[in-house]
């Protein structure tokens, strides 16, 4: 079986000194924490449903390194009193100081500045492609800095093709630098317009069952957004816009239909509670989704305690967005980084020649490639 990833984060294997995948209770996550000899450390992977609490600044504040706590969904993180003092964190908007909790772009400030760099950054990442080729994947499409980029770039031999997604706040800078390879090559521009439902940043168009009045946080408004894709559309280049909820999914379809885009498959990313309305008026504008197949039996429990049990049932709609005929690619987001799993899924929802299809027959037959 050969597999399309079309939604990773190469990087985040810097982010796993120590694997927390494995870890089971809070008393096993402190003995790992606290056995670590370095000066610093930012961790990726912790999931409340694994450790029994949803972690705080009081459960890490014992330990006298600066840390770094990334929850596996990559939009809140916890930091501990000293790396809120080494970083100058600041009080502010998306960072909560009593409970230590930093939010979307506050949180991969402080991640940036206490991850890895140079050869042990590339290492991490070449790792992390190796394992990506021994599952059987044979391109990613990987979202990237310039650091990250200009790894990709220096490889003469990579394991798997790349297909480079540039931030939107750095993409200028990736392709100041970027000349086209064998294996790299250049793909769609990203822009978070929200957050994720674990977080409840992700922005709904009704509350969160478990927070009165709350909707999550939008990043990016329908008129910003029409600026962008404007703007990417005079060079030549697409957007890949991150829209988890049914409110920032609005937001980016109405950019759209103001902007009337003229380029094919400017994608969608996640659309987990897109509504059928929503997937119609996608398909007349040709937009891509990019979906996670492997989210509906990773997340369902978390679903369910953030939107209750009606609408749960509703995200990640697979069935009704292949019936309706939207474009879809399907992506890990790494959550897990294994595609046999969002695959068995797949296959269970719609069929095992639908799952081949929008995880890799779409790449055969030359769709989407436009870019």
């Amino acid at each position: 079986m050969r597999f399309v990833d079309a939604h990773t984060h190469m990087e985040l294997f810097a982010f796993k000194e120590i694997d927390l995948e494995d870890v089971r209770g809070i008393e096993d996550l402190l003995r790992k924490l606290e056995g670590f000899g370095g000066d610093s450390l930012a961790l990726w992977g912790w999931d409340e449903r694994k450790i029994g609490v949803f972690l705080e600044k009081k459960h890490i504040d014992h330990l006298d390194f600066p840390l770094l706590l990334i929850r596996v969904d990559g939009h809140v993180g916890v930091v501990n009193s000293k790396a809120i003092e080494v970083l100058g964190i600041e009080e502010g908007e998306k960072f909560d100081p009593e409970r230590g909790l930093l939010f979307e772009d506050r949180l991969w400030e402080a991640a940036n500045r206490l991850k890895p760099k140079g050869e042990r950054l590339a290492n991490c990442i070449r790792k992390g492609l190796l394992k990506a080729r021994d599952m059987g994947v044979v391109e990613i499409h990987d979202y990237v800095d310039e650091e990250v980029a200009r790894i990709y770039l220096s490889e003469d031999d990579l394991p798997v093709s790349v297909v480079l997604m540039p931030y939107y706040e750095t993409y200028r800078d990736v392709l100041k630098n970027f000349e086209e390879k064998e294996k790299v090559r250049i793909g769609w521009v990203k822009v978070y317009v929200d957050g994720s439902i674990g977080a409840r940043t992700a922005y709904l168009k009704e509350p969160y069952a478990d927070r009165e009045d709350w909707r999550g946080v939008l990043l990016k408004t329908w008129e910003e957004i029409a600026g962008i894709i404007t703007e990417l559309e005079g060079q030549g280049l697409r957007v890949s816009l991150h829209a988890i909820g049914d409110g920032a999914i609005e937001e980016c379809l109405r950019a759209f239909e103001e902007v009337g885009p003229r380029l094919r498959y400017h994608r969608i990313e996640h659309a987990e509670l897109i509504t059928e309305d929503q997937a119609l008026r996608a398909r007349r504008m040709n937009l891509l989704l990019c979906t996670q197949p492997n989210f509906n039996p990773y997340f369902m429990d978390t679903y369910v305690k953030a939107l209750g049990e009606e609408r749960a049932r509703r995200v990640n709609p697979l069935r009704m967005l292949d019936s309706v005929g939207v474009d879809m690619v399907f992506g890990s987001d790494m959550m897990p980084f294994d595609p046999t799993f969002g695959f068995r899924y797949a296959e269970k929802v719609l069929s095992r020649s639908k799952a081949e299809y929008y995880y890799f027959g779409w790449r055969e037959e030359g769709r989407y490639l436009e870019i």
